[in-house]
């Protein structure tokens, strides 16, 4: 993810190229707007801007001046001039202020996307950045390859990491449209013809966008689509085809919605009796204890994230009692839910997220 500055005095102007560029790069966020030179150094100050466009004729201190500021607070900075002047002696002094490029006005849009775009490779050295787009790419790889619980495990990771890059919720809700249209593309691509359900949740998500101030609920959004793909499927599970991957995926699938071994049983074909042998010697743990310990994961990250009351987490875990949850709840992890909420918000607001 880059950042970019846009230091233009005509609001029409900024505003276009504004909305523009926000709706043809998805890897671009637009951190300040300056009608003037002034604005513009002060944002400068305040700001780590990867790339930048200045108009040269702008109210106080002119484009130059806010140029030769930039290139000595960030030296590695993309600068794009934009102007109405054709003319020489500017020229020269943005070849002397290394400046990146130099476009007239009035600018057409492919042009100025052109030039953008140009300066990707520069542009692309954020790391954290890259770290998102490396697992956008594995979520891609496993959803295709229909392995539930690796592909919602990534998208775990993909969305604590938007949230880390990203402190601005419509930057966010953004990237997670985009993710939304991939859903959908690939459940075509899978053979899914009925893809309605799937575009209803991917509208749900533009309506929806100013809920995700809360990383959890961008998560849940997500991921019932995921359901969606994965029940439209509706693909008997075989053992012999992948290990034990058929069934941890179901069970994945179902933590919420409450889960016996033998809908497990039935869902792969073959008897409770071998499915409790065989889960035992490829899991390590017994059935129970594995969709127990699974629901306790969910049960952390709900505590921790969320304000959601314990009796709602319960329910949601398929606890038709609060106080069975509790009592489950303590003997895995030494704490009520309550006290567990307590000790970890602390933790997380130091800075120490791990629970």
């Amino acid at each position: 993810m880059y950042k970019i500055l846009i230091v233009e005095d005509e609001e029409l102007e900024r505003t276009s190229i504004k909305i523009f560029l926000e709706e043809n790069l998805p890897d671009a966020e637009i951190v300040g707007e300056a009608k003037s030179g002034y604005e513009a150094i002060d944002l400068i100050g305040k700001n780590d801007i990867n790339l930048m466009l200045v108009d040269v004729n702008i109210p106080g201190v002119d484009g130059m001046e806010v140029i030769r500021f930039a290139r000595k607070k960030l030296p590695d900075a993309v600068i794009i001039i934009t102007t109405a002047y054709d003319d020489f002696n500017i020229a020269h002094k943005a070849i002397k202020m290394k400046v990146d490029d130099f476009l007239l006005k009035p600018i057409r849009k492919e042009v100025l996307l052109e030039s953008v775009k140009a300066f990707a490779p520069k542009l692309g050295e954020d790391k954290d950045g890259d770290k998102s787009n490396k697992l956008l790419s594995r979520f891609e790889a496993e959803l295709r390859k229909c392995s539930y619980k690796v592909t919602v495990d990534i998208l775990r990771e993909y969305i604590d990491q938007l949230y880390l890059e990203h402190h601005d919720v419509n930057a966010i809700a953004k990237r997670l449209q985009e993710l939304a249209k991939m859903i959908v593309r690939i459940s075509e691509e899978l053979g899914i013809n009925d893809t309605n359900e799937l575009v209803v949740q991917m509208e749900k998500l533009k309506i929806k966008y100013l809920l995700y101030n809360n990383k959890h609920d961008a998560f849940n959004e997500i991921v019932k689509m995921i359901d969606i793909v994965f029940d439209k499927m509706n693909v008997k599970g075989k053992l012999s085809d992948g290990g034990m991957k058929s069934v941890v995926d179901y069970i994945e699938r179902n933590l919420k919605r409450g889960i016996s071994l033998e809908d497990v049983a039935n869902h792969v074909n073959i008897s409770t009796y071998y499915l409790s042998k065989i889960f035992k010697k490829e899991m390590g743990v017994n059935f129970i204890t594995y969709v127990t310990d699974r629901k306790m994961d969910l049960a952390k990250e709900m505590l921790v994230n969320t304000d959601i009351p314990v009796l709602n987490i319960a329910l949601d875990l398929a606890y038709n009692e609060a106080n069975y949850f509790s009592k489950a709840f303590k003997k895995k992890t030494g704490l009520t839910p309550s006290e567990y909420r307590e000790k970890y918000k602390v933790r997380k607001e130091e800075g120490n997220e791990t629970v």
